[in-house]
């Protein structure tokens, strides 16, 4: 829970520009809530690693829907356990 306050003053600063009538999100932003500047953030190599953990979650998802949760909710959850 460390980064509730981070949320809470990002919010103040992004009210603060808000008001002033100046750009919520700034170049200089970018590597304070990413630790990388913005193309590195958008890098091929990082989206081509979301998009393979993406699929990987939905695949893993779909196996448990098709082939563990079809015999009922107690063998799932014994499944967990091991």
């Amino acid at each position: 829970m460390p980064f509730q306050g981070l949320d809470a003053v990002s919010g103040l600063v992004m009210l603060v520009r808000w008001i002033r009538g100046q750009p919520l999100f700034t170049e200089r932003d970018w590597p304070f809530l990413f630790c990388h500047s913005r193309k590195e953030v958008f890098s091929l190599r990082l989206v081509l690693r979301f998009g393979g953990l993406w699929l990987l979650v939905v695949v893993v998802g779909l196996a448990i829907a098709f082939y563990i949760l079809p015999y009922r909710l107690g063998w799932f959850v014994v499944c967990l356990r091991f």
